[in-house]
C-alpha cells in the first residue's frame, strides 16, 4: 500500500514545486514591472519638478520686471498729469496775454495812423544827417494810412526805428562838413556842430564864413553871423580835441516851428 502512494506523493510535489516556480516567475516579473514604473514615475517627477523650478524662475523674473514697467509707466503718468496741469495753467496765461495783446493792438491800430502822419509832418524840421540815416525808414512812411500793405508790428517797428534814432541824435552833439551856398551861388566847405536838434553852428576853415543853423517846418536856415568866424572855430577845434577846452561865447537864434 505504502508503494502504491509513492508515486502519487511525488508526483504531486513535482506539480506543487512546477507551481510554485511559475507563481514565483510571475511575482518576481510583477515586482520588477512594479519597480521598472515607479523608477519611470520618479524620473518624470524629477523631469517636471526641474522643469518647474526654471519656469517659477523665469516667472519671477517677468514679475519683477513687469512690475517695475507698471512703477515706471505710473510715474510717467503722473508726469503728463503734471504737466498737462502746467500746460493747461501756460494755456490760460497765454490766452490771457493774447486778449491783452489784442486789445493794445486795437487801440494802436486806432492811433498809427495819426502818429505817421505827424511824423511826416516834422522830417523836413530835422537836421540833414539825421535825415540821410534814418532815410530808408522815412520812405516806409504811408503816403495814405488808410492804405498800405505794411502791417501793423511793421509800421510800429518804422515809427520806433525813428523815434529812436532821433532822440539819439538829439542827445549827442555831431559834426559834419557839408557844402553851403555863399554870395549868389558860391559854394563853400564848413565844418558844422549839430547841437541836437535845436541848434548848429558852422564855419569854414578860413573863418570867414560862420553863422547858425535854425530849424523850421520847411527846413533848416542858415543866416550868416558877422564876426563869430573864430569863435566858432575854437568851438569846433574843443570839439575835435584839438583845441583848449574854455568857455566860447556863441550866439543862439530860436525859432518857433
Amino acid at each position: 500500500m505504502n508503494l502504491l502512494h509513492i508515486p502519487i506523493f511525488s508526483t504531486l510535489l513535482i506539480l506543487s514545486t512546477f507551481k510554485m516556480s511559475l507563481f514565483g516567475e510571475k511575482l518576481i516579473d510583477e515586482t520588477r514591472t512594479t519597480i521598472e514604473q515607479w523608477v519611470e514615475t520618479e524620473q518624470i517627477i524629477s523631469k517636471e519638478k526641474s522643469e518647474w523650478d526654471i519656469e517659477k524662475g523665469l516667472l519671477e523674473k517677468t514679475y519683477a520686471l513687469l512690475s517695475s514697467e507698471v512703477e515706471r509707466l505710473n510715474s510717467e503718468l503722473d508726469d503728463l498729469k503734471e504737466s498737462a496741469s502746467a500746460s493747461d495753467e501756460e494755456r490760460s496765461t497765454l490766452a490771457a496775454e493774447k486778449e491783452s495783446l489784442k486789445a493794445a493792438a486795437k487801440v494802436v491800430s486806432s492811433s498809427i495812423g495819426s502818429l505817421e502822419i505827424q511824423l511826416k509832418a516834422i522830417i523836413p524840421s530835422l537836421p540833414e544827417p539825421l535825415i540821410q540815416k534814418i532815410r530808408p525808414l522815412i520812405r516806409r512812411l504811408p503816403d495814405d494810412p488808410n492804405k498800405t500793405d505794411l502791417s501793423l508790428g511793421q509800421r510800429v517797428q518804422n515809427i520806433v526805428g525813428i523815434l529812436s534814432q532821433t532822440d539819439k541824435f538829439n542827445g549827442t552833439i555831431t559834426s559834419t562838413s557839408e557844402a553851403r551856398e555863399f554870395e549868389a551861388g558860391k559854394m563853400v566847405q564848413v565844418t558844422t556842430l549839430y547841437i541836437g536838434l535845436a541848434s548848429a553852428y558852422y564855419v569854414d576853415d578860413s573863418g570867414k564864413y560862420a553863422g547858425v543853423g535854425i530849424p523850421t517846418s520847411n527846413g533848416w536856415e542858415w543866416p550868416v553871423v558877422e564876426g563869430i568866424g573864430s569863435d566858432i572855430q575854437q568851438l569846433v577845434e574843443i570839439y575835435q580835441g584839438t583845441g583848449e577846452i574854455q568857455f566860447i561865447n556863441a550866439p543862439a537864434q530860436i525859432k518857433t516851428l
